[in-house]
C-alpha cells in the first residue's frame, strides 16, 4: 500500500494550527510500522521538515515547485489531479484539510478540524466565503470516503449537518507535545519580560478574529480592573479579522496599555506564556477542538472557557464554563480563580491528569488504522 499525504500546510514560515497537527502527526508515525508515504507538496516554498521525517526509509518527499495559485487554478477547473501531481497512482490519499484538493481514484480520508464556515457564516469575510466556494470546502465533506473528526462535537456537525453515516467518521482527538508541562524553566522569564509582561496575567492564544469573542474578554478584564485586580491581559495569536469590535473594545479600555497584542508567538514561547498566567481564557463562540485547553492542562494552568462546541468535551471537569456571550460570567469566573486558590489548585491537578489522555501516538495510530481499513 501506498498513502499520498498533502503537507502543503508546512510550507508556510509560520505553520497554522493544520500545520501544527500534520507535523506532530508524522513525526509519532516515525516510531510506528507505517505503509509507504507520500509527503506531496507544491508552490515555490519547499516545506522544511525535521531530520526524524527525513530520514524515515518509508517516507518520501514529492514537490512540485509549480506556484500554487496555478496549481489551485488548475484543481478548481478539473484539470490536475492527485495521480498528475505525484506521477503515479496511490491507494490512499490523506488529506489533513479541507481547500483546494485535487480529483483522485484513490480512497480519500479527510480531516475535518471544524465547520465554522459553515456554522457561524458571519464571522467570515465575502473573500473567506468566496474562497470556501471555490476551494469545495462543503463538498470534500460530501464526497471523502472517510472523514477524521478531531472531536466528537465535530463528528456530530459532520453527520448532522452533512448527512454522513456514523460509520464513515472517525473521532480522533489531537495530541499535546511534551514542551508543554508544569515546570518553570529558565527562559520563561525573558519570554515575558521581551513582550511586556510584568503584571499577574490573563492569556488568551487564539487568532483575532470574531468567533473567538475576544472582544469579550477585553470587556471582562475592563471589569477586572475596576474591581482592583492589577493584571495584564496577553492575546497572542494571528491578526484576524473583522476586527472592528474587539479594537473597539480595547480603545475603549481605560486599561488599554495593560492589553498586549503579541501577535504570532513561536512554539518555543507558547508553553512559558500559558505557565506564567493566573488562567487561560477562551471564550470562542465556536470550536471544533480548542488546542489551547490541552496546553493550558498539561501547564497546570486553570481554564476558563464557553460551554458550546467541542469546549466542554476538550476540558471535561478541568475547566470553569460560562456562556460564551456573557461578559458578567466571564469576569466572575475568572475572578474566582483569582481568588480562590483551592479551587486554583483543584483545576490544576485535574488539568494535568486529563492532559494524559492526548497523546500524539495515540492519534498516530488511530489515524493509521483508518488509513489502512479497505475503502
Amino acid at each position: 500500500m501506498n498513502v499520498a499525504i498533502d503537507i502543503r500546510s508546512l510550507s508556510s514560515k509560520t505553520p497554522s494550527g493544520v500545520g501544527h497537527y500534520v507535523l506532530e502527526v508524522l513525526l509519532a508515525m516515525t516510531r510506528e510500522d507505517h505503509p509507504e508515504f507520500l509527503l506531496w507538496s507544491t508552490g515555490t516554498s519547499k516545506p522544511t521538515l525535521p531530520n526524524a521525517i527525513l530520514n524515515d526509509p518509508k517516507m518520501k518527499l514529492v514537490h512540485v515547485s509549480t506556484p500554487n495559485k496555478v496549481i489551485n487554478l488548475g484543481i478548481t477547473l478539473g484539470l490536475v489531479t492527485l495521480e498528475q501531481i505525484l506521477n503515479q497512482d496511490v491507494d490512499v490519499a490523506w488529506f489533513p484539510n479541507t481547500g483546494f484538493l485535487p480529483a483522485t481514484e484513490a480512497k480519500t480520508v479527510l480531516t475535518v478540524h471544524d465547520l465554522a464556515f459553515h456554522f457561524m457564516p458571519d464571522t467570515y469575510t465575502p473573500i473567506d466565503h468566496l474562497r470556501y466556494r471555490i476551494t469545495r470546502s462543503r463538498g470534500a465533506v460530501f464526497t471523502a470516503d472517510h472523514i477524521i473528526a478531531i472531536s466528537q462535537s465535530t463528528a456530530n456537525d459532520v453527520v448532522r449537518s452533512f448527512g454522513r453515516s456514523k460509520d464513515a467518521v472517525s473521532v480522533i482527538h489531537h495530541g499535546i507535545s511534551s514542551s508543554f508541562k508544569p515546570d518553570f524553566e529558565s527562559g520563561d522569564d525573558k519570554t515575558r519580560s521581551t513582550h511586556g509582561i510584568t503584571k499577574p496575567y490573563i492569556i488568551s492564544l487564539a487568532t483575532l478574529e470574531p468567533r473567538k469573542n475576544l472582544a469579550s474578554l477585553v470587556e471582562a478584564f475592563t471589569k477586572l480592573r475596576d474591581r482592583d485586580h492589577d493584571l495584564q491581559l496577553v492575546l497572542a495569536g494571528g491578526p484576524g479579522w473583522l476586527r472592528q469590535d474587539l479594537d473597539g473594545a480595547i480603545a475603549s479600555s481605560p486599561y488599554s496599555n495593560d492589553i498586549k497584542i503579541l501577535g504570532y508567538v513561536k512554539d518555543t514561547e507558547r508553553p512559558g506564556l500559558i505557565r506564567g498566567a493566573q488562567c487561560m481564557a477562551l471564550p470562542s463562540r465556536y470550536e471544533g477542538f480548542g488546542m489551547q485547553i490541552v496546553e493550558s492542562m498539561a501547564c497546570g494552568t486553570p481554564v476558563v472557557t464557553a460551554r458550546n462546541s467541542s469546549l466542554s468535551e476538550i476540558a471535561g471537569d478541568a475547566a470553569l464554563f460560562v456562556r460564551a456571550m456573557s461578559v458578567n460570567e466571564l469576569t466572575n469566573a475568572i475572578e474566582t480563580i483569582l481568588q480562590d486558590h483551592e479551587l486554583k489548585l483543584r483545576l490544576r491537578a485535574r488539568g494535568l491528569s486529563r492532559a494524559q489522555d492526548f497523546r500524539w501516538s495515540d492519534t498516530a495510530k488511530r489515524t493509521l488504522s483508518v488509513i489502512e481499513t479497505p475503502a
